[in-house]
């Protein structure tokens, strides 16, 4: 098996070329040219875009597997427990493969928290609850859920956790998320442990909350929590702020407080740019980070990675509708969009594509990849060098498992893509096509005012003897 020239050893094998002799194809299903094909794991890809149309998320178990394996071994010497981040890929199929693992859940809402409970009720006793605004019904949703443990992240929302938890009797075991005013070195809008931002709360005003937070009866404090940001490569700001977290453990020993966990948070980065990336080592090193500042403090430690487990493991496969020119411009106008995919539009991010149809002997120029939303922001590359390309030519955006269905719209009336998990040689739809009944079916289309409208228009027209 030959991987792509620019496929990283950090990226795991779920999606590489196999060799192929057949005529160059002209529209979907058909064979490949002579030379390489991609293939998700042991299935060509063109063969489940011929099945299950395009755009289609395929995501590959096995490599969701490998990396769960390597943090484990990462964390194998400290009491650790993996609580996946829902948000990063939320689908019950992916879910359900992760519980089969062990791992435990991190949610962000009543939505996520009720996703985890369909596919294990007994995944109470592994679920943090994290957020700025849990509301009312989350809270009360969350205790009477019997959850692990709830991240608190304000004096309000301590204040109505203790009320609700008193008023239902369900105690709750409780953690404050501290902001370390630490620099997550990613891009802003994911950058969380800053005193400019919303989440957590200062250092400073810890012990004071962990004090009244200990006067409840129904609120039992047993943890400190920390999370700087999303995509973060280096192990440094990691280890700096959970220095800070330890210095804050040791504070609060000695008030008295029996503070037994820490949660890390999430936060590390993939290399979306298919650098040289060993994810064994570069695990290695995130624990290192993590491990080294909590050393002799005996505590357990709850991480909560999310794109790090799943981004590598998902691929979207796009159909090229048009090849166009404006002037100089080169564009590839495909059937995937910006309700797909947001990430580049909102972040600028990068994501490699590549043809799915590798055909060495064609020239290579540069295009824009664009969607077909009524927006200029709808693109999925600009600039970007690939293999000379036809309509009906199919592409894959790589390192797509995190954050690409999850923010998926219906934004233009288009339809969200279906699912495809694959386990070597087997592929099970895990999400379907939505219908255009789908996205109406919670539509009520009012009638009754447009009628009074018009009634009152012909009595006023019967009364000036209007034609």
């Amino acid at each position: 098996m030959r991987s792509h020239p620019s496929t990283a050893r950090g990226r795991p094998p779920a999606f590489s070329y196999r060799s192929s002799l057949a005529p160059r194809s002209s529209s979907i299903g058909e064979q490949p040219s002579g030379g390489e094909e991609l293939f998700c794991d042991d299935i060509p890809v063109r063969r489940l875009a011929a099945r299950f149309g395009t755009p289609l998320y395929l995501y590959s178990a096995s490599a969701i597997e490998a990396r769960l394996v390597a943090f484990e071994r990462a964390f194998l010497r400290v009491p650790h427990t993996i609580c996946y981040s829902v948000k990063a890929n939320s689908n019950l199929s992916i879910l359900r493969l992760l519980r089969t693992f062990g791992c435990g859940f991190d949610v962000v809402s009543a939505g996520e928290l009720k996703r985890v409970l369909q596919i294990d009720r007994r995944a109470n006793r592994r679920i943090v609850f994290s957020g700025v605004g849990k509301s009312l019904m989350e809270i009360d949703l969350a205790l009477k859920s019997g959850i692990f443990l709830f991240n608190v992240e304000s004096e309000s929302e301590l204040s109505r956790l203790a009320r609700r938890a008193g008023e239902l009797k369900r105690k709750a075991s409780i953690a404050f998320r501290v902001n370390p005013d630490v620099p997550a070195e990613t891009h802003p809008y994911i950058s969380t442990g800053r005193d400019q931002h919303k989440f957590g709360i200062p250092l400073e005003q810890a012990s004071e909350l962990y004090r009244r937070a200990a006067r409840h009866r129904f609120l039992n404090v047993v943890g400190v929590s920390v999370h700087i940001g999303s995509q973060i490569t280096s192990p440094e700001p990691f280890r700096r702020a959970v220095d800070r977290i330890a210095q804050l453990v040791r504070r609060l020993r000695q008030d008295g407080h029996s503070i037994q966990y820490v949660d890390a948070g999430g936060g590390l980065g993939v290399c979306y740019r298919g650098g040289d990336q060993d994810f064994v080592e570069y695990a290695a090193r995130y624990a290192a980070a993590l491990i080294g500042p909590l050393n002799g403090l005996n505590l357990h430690l709850l991480l909560e990675p999310g794109r790090a487990i799943v981004a590598p493991a998902g691929a979207l496969i796009t159909s090229v509708e048009y090849v166009k020119a404006n002037k100089g411009k080169r564009f590839l106008v495909v059937d995937a969009a910006m309700n797909d995919l947001l990430r580049p539009s909102l972040y600028g991010a990068f994501h490699e594509i590549v043809p799915v149809r590798n055909d060495r002997k064609l020239g290579r120029a540069k295009f824009d990849v664009v969607g077909p939303v009524c927006e200029t922001s709808d693109f999925l590359a600009r600039d970007r060098p690939l293999p000379e390309t036809v309509e009906g030519d199919l592409l894959a955006v790589l390192d797509t498992g995190a954050y690409g269905m999850a923010l998926a719209s219906n934004y233009n009336t288009r339809r969200r893509a279906a699912e495809i998990l694959v386990k070597r040689k087997t592929a099970k739809l895990i999400r379907r096509r939505e219908s255009f009944a789908d996205l109406i079916k919670a539509e009520l289309v009012e009638t009754s005012i447009g009628r009074r409208q018009a009634g009152k228009k012909r009595v006023e027209k019967s009364k000036t003897g209007g034609n």
